[in-house]
This record gives structure tokens, sequence and C-alpha cells, in this order.
């Protein structure tokens, strides 16, 4: 199943130091090569420096930068950069502007290839999602009659809500359950659904922030907390509905 590490989001002036120490531990490289996707924000600047400020200057790795919105790469500029990586970390912002410039150049297909061959996948708010199913995106907060819905790129076969203690966001998965059935996976704001091929577990950076699992249950929509656990769990745990 690979190696992800799936962040809700982060809540200033908390940072996520340690989920972004966990990501550059996954890569058993001391001066990891980190490819950053600002994609969804729209490749703003202001993004990029601050992540290289956290990633480049405090951490030590060899940071690049993919730009799909502000440059037009070739296929193989992508995927020379994509496979010279460690990690690939795909910014937060706007999904359904993520997926279109994922789906323009066929982003699937090479990350598919990046996640066989045990590149870590990572990344916050619409980056987290994105590794999901589908999602629903809105341009105002509960309003599930002009929502779009976005399909994802499907890699783990279960819906990711970030943001999941934020205002709107559980409607936003209670809704999205009733319509595609199967299991959510909340995460709140400084937390991270860390996945390693069969296995998962909840890390987080103040002991507040929760992941929670959603299903349906007749007419009834579940959820419960993930236990939070410094060993790994089977992922069959997480993902399989209560009878």
């Amino acid at each position: 199943m690979g190696k992800f590490v799936l962040i809700g989001g982060v809540t200033p002036p908390l940072s996520l130091d340690i989920i972004d120490e966990e990501i550059i531990r996954l890569t058993d490289n001391k001066k990891p090569k980190v490819l950053y996707v600002p994609t969804a924000g729209g490749d703003d600047p202001d993004y990029c420096d601050f992540f290289r400020g956290i990633y480049e200057k405090r951490f030590g790795c060899d940071l690049d930068i993919l730009y799909l919105v502000r440059e037009n790469p070739t296929e193989y500029e992508i995927k020379e950069k994509i496979f010279l990586s460690d990690v690939i970390y795909v910014e937060g912002g706007e999904t359904q502007r993520l997926m279109g410039y994922f789906k323009k150049y066929k982003m699937d297909e090479i990350l598919l290839k990046a996640y066989k061959n045990g590149i870590v996948l990572a990344g916050k708010s619409a980056g987290a999602l994105c590794w999901g199913s589908y999602y629903f995106e809105d341009e105002e907060i509960n309003d599930f009659k002009n929502y779009t819905e976005v399909e994802c790129l499907k890699f783990l076969n279960f819906i990711i809500c970030p943001h999941y203690n934020m205002e709107g966001y559980s409607e936003k998965m209670d809704a999205m359950i009733n319509m595609h059935g199967g299991v959510g996976i909340g995460i709140e704001n400084n937390c991270a659904l860390e996945i390693i091929n069969d296995k998962y577990r909840i890390i987080a950076t103040n002991c507040d922030s929760n992941a929670y699992k959603v299903y349906q249950s007749g007419t009834k929509i579940c959820r419960k907390i993930i236990i939070k656990d410094s060993n790994f769990r089977n992922m069959k745990e997480l993902i399989q509905i209560p009878s």
C-alpha cells in the first residue's frame, strides 16, 4: 500500500514539526530530496517560501518545487523531478484546481509509479484528501446543494476529510458517506494519518487533535475516534465497517 502521511491541516501558532520529522524519517535518508507540489494553492510564492523555510532551512532537506500552474513542464521534466525524490508533498488549497492540473499532466499515472516505487507520499488538506476516493468542494460552508463532486486519485479506497475540527466539515463528511457509503476518515488540524503498506497509526502535534472513522449503519452516521498509538495497526481494522 506504500507510504502515506496525510495531514488534516494546521492551526497556528502550532507547528507540524512532529509530523514533518516523521515524513523525513520514513525516507531512511539523512538529507532526503523533497518535492513540493503547490498546485492546489495556485503555485503561490508565499506558500513555497514558507515550505522552504521548514524543509530546507530548518530540517536541511534537498528541496525542489514542481510548478504546474505557473509553468508548463514537459512529461520528462515532471517524471525527472518525481522519480528523483524521496518525498512528494502536495500542498493544500482548491481540490478542483489540484485534480484538474493532475489530470492535465497525467499525474495519476506518474504518481502511481512513484507510489509503487516506495516514494513517501504526503500532503496537507487538499494535498491529503487527493489520495482518497472522492471529495465535495463547496463554495460556502454547509452548501451541499451547490457543491462540486471531485474524483480523487483513489490510491486509498476511502474518503478523506481534512479540517475535521472546523465548522461544516463533519457535515460535509456525512453528506459524502450518505452518497457513496463505505468508510471516511476525518482528520483534524495538527493531526495526520500515517500508512506504511498494510499498517496505520495516527500521529498528532498536540493531545487534543484526533482522527475519526466515519461510516453508515442503517440510516445512522457513526463516528468513532481512532486510537492514537505509537504502534501501528492493521489497515483492515481501519477500513472495515462494523457489522
